[in-house]
């Protein structure tokens, strides 16, 4: 396997679509296709259930996992050195399911004097154990998670809703999900929390729980109708709103609070200019 076979099979598993992962990478969509192909090749097994779309099967599932991983690291490779060895770089997590515009607000501190960022993407239980194990800087993440010797910062507040496909019946009252297949991005997530306690206040004993691994797989199962899911209002992008139906449903499983944590003994020399940097820039948020 190549880094290039890899980065395609990457592509083609978050935008779901040869097409799109073609025209992402700028090769043409039949490059694409024999590039998966070697892969399956080399590696003997399926990576995509064809018969459902391009769902990732087991296999895939795991190789996406590792690939996910080996294209940061070499992406993050190539900006060290396009960059400069010797500048400070104070390393942050950010929770997957951060919608795009307060992505944006945060690069936009990447730019201003002082700070350079280097940005991780994971879930609220693994970038915290990366805060503790010193492999991150800081983090923001979903509230509730901070030990005593972390600093918080709360940045904002979004509520959860609940996602169907398109055709699905309006949701009057959550006790109708009972039996219900659920989606989810991960266990690990802090969502998984507010997903608990919507089956406790509802009484709910879901079908099964499906854990999908990356936010694009699981609202490609949602628009197929493979089943329901409780995600950050902010995160459903407008285009995709044409795609599935939102549910707002109320309920104290649907506050989800968003904070900065980082140790206290940190002394890292741009945290301080960092944290208000941050906390300027997302001030003005609208969920």
């Amino acid at each position: 396997m190549n880094i290039n076979e890899l980065m395609a099979f990457v592509e083609v598993v978050e935008s779901g679509s040869m097409t799109l992962a073609a025209g992402r990478l700028h090769r043409v969509q039949s490059s694409i296709s024999q590039r998966i192909k070697r892969l399956e090749q080399q590696l003997g097994v399926t990576l995509f259930d064809r018969g459902n779309g391009l769902v990732p099967t087991e296999e895939g599932q795991l190789l996406y996992d590792y690939g996910k991983r080996i294209v940061g690291l070499i992406e993050e490779c190539e900006w060290r050195f396009r960059r400069g060895l010797a500048r400070d770089v104070l390393r942050l997590g950010v929770i997957e399911c951060m919608p795009a515009p307060i992505i944006d607000r945060i690069m936009d501190v990447n730019d201003a004097d002082g700070v350079e960022l280097n940005i991780v993407v994971g879930n609220t239980m693994s970038l915290i154990h990366s805060l503790n194990n010193d492999e991150l800087d800081a983090v923001i993440v979903g509230a509730g998670f901070a030990g005593a010797d972390h600093v918080r910062v709360p940045l904002f507040s979004d509520k959860l809703v609940l996602v169907t496909e398109r055709s699905a019946a309006k949701i009057d009252s959550i006790a109708d999900l009972n039996d219900s297949p659920f989606l989810l991005r991960s266990k690990k997530s802090a969502s998984f929390r507010n997903l608990e306690i919507l089956f406790l206040d509802g009484g709910i004993v879901p079908r099964r729980v499906v854990e999908c691994g990356s936010y694009p797989i699981l609202f490609m199962n949602v628009r197929k109708g493979n089943g329901v899911s409780l995600v950050l209002n902010s995160s459903v992008s407008g285009g995709l709103r044409d795609e599935i139906r939102v549910h707002e449903i109320q309920g104290r499983f649907s506050k989800f609070d968003v904070e900065l944590l980082y140790r206290k003994t940190v002394s890292h020399a741009s945290m301080t200019f960092f944290r208000q940097t941050v906390v300027d820039a997302l001030a003005s948020r609208a969920p």
